[in-house]
């Protein structure tokens, strides 16, 4: 029996929900190998920079990125991409909004998942591992050709073929001595540029974590995971337009707009706000496994950036969320506000 049969007779058993993801883990192989089983699934090889160039042929997609924690699912038009060898971007606030690390990305695959007289078709994306970067879901049959088309340039005959996922401890770095983090809170008092902040990390040999420990008294605060659910309250009671980024190694989709459906189910802490036109997105949170949880404020050449940022068992961002802010000015006083009360409780 393959993998995939075994996902399905599972599946069968199952009340509920039982994706691919968790199906994988259970069965003790990765996602990208389950998926590469199912009969209808189409090797679309490593030609990743090419193909990613030509996912706007297919129209109005629902893109689904996630790490362990939280799922990000994003309608939109997969425009205005800029790649390198290695990274990239698709710049398009408060739309289909993507960071690209491309030397993540090493497979893709072709899925076509049958629900009685409906066919969901995506092309999904995975590292050398066979983790799941993005799932990139048709929603225009109208654009069938241009799927067929995206097939026959880049399908591939056999399987891919993934690494064993390396096991690797996870350790805090080592406190910063108390010169050391006097130097560290001059260079973080200096910034100018939030995206500047990494290179400071690296120059004191640090993780965020670690850094936000050692920061300037009164711009960051360690909070109880509660404040994830408070703070999508306030912001949808308030109709504050927010940035809610979420990642893995291979990529980060931002969403930038207001929140209308703020729901606890299920386990999760949801945004339910893709059948609202302007948004078309919804947020899933398992914020009972938000290991740390910061509220995080640094300088800018126009004020300041503050942030809610929260941290998975392994020290890794699992989520974001900013107050919008266009390039070149403060931040919302209203965002300023709210954060202000969360560095002051």
């Amino acid at each position: 029996m393959n993998l995939w049969q075994q996902y399905l007779d599972k599946k069968a058993t199952v009340d509920g929900m039982y994706f691919p993801r968790q199906a994988a883990a259970d069965l003790g192989v990765s996602e990208g190998a389950l998926v590469a089983d199912a009969p209808d699934t189409i090797y679309l090889g490593k030609q990743i920079r090419e193909l990613v160039l030509k996912l706007e042929t297919l129209g109005e997609v629902l893109s689904v990125v996630r790490n362990d924690v939280v799922v990000h699912e994003k309608i939109g038009v997969y425009e205005h991409v800029t790649l390198t060898a290695r990274s990239g971007l698709a710049l398009n606030v408060g739309k289909l909004d993507l960071r690209f690390f491309l030397q993540h990305w090493h497979h893709a695959l072709a899925t076509i998942n049958v629900y009685g007289d409906k066919s969901l078709r995506s092309i999904q994306f995975f590292d050398e591992y066979g983790m799941n970067i993005e799932k990139v879901f048709m929603r225009d049959d109208s654009k069938l050709d241009a799927w067929q088309a995206l097939i026959e340039e880049f399908g591939t005959e056999g399987k891919p073929e993934f690494l064993p996922a390396p096991v690797t401890a996870v350790t805090a770095p080592e406190p910063l001595s108390a010169q050391r983090e006097q130097a560290f809170q001059e260079r973080w008092n200096e910034l100018k540029d939030v995206h500047h902040f990494g290179g400071i990390l690296e120059t004191f040999n640090i993780d965020r974590q670690q850094s936000y420990r050692h920061a300037p008294v009164g711009q960051t605060k360690l909070l109880d995971r509660s404040v994830w659910e408070k703070v999508l309250q306030q912001a949808q009671e308030k109709q504050l337009e927010i940035m809610v980024f979420v990642g893995n190694r291979g990529l980060v989709q931002i969403q930038t707009g207001k929140l209308h459906n703020v729901v606890r189910s299920h386990g999760y802490l949801n945004v339910l706000d893709v059948k609202v036109p302007e948004e078309g997105f919804d947020l899933h949170i398992r914020d009972t496994e938000i290991v740390e949880t910061w509220v995080v404020r640094r300088p800018i050449s126009e004020g300041y950036v503050t942030c809610l940022e929260g941290f998975d068992k392994n020290r890794n961002t699992v989520i974001q969320i900013f107050g919008r802010r266009d390039e070149g000015n403060d931040e919302m006083q209203t965002w300023h506000q709210l954060t202000d009360a969360l560095l002051a409780d």
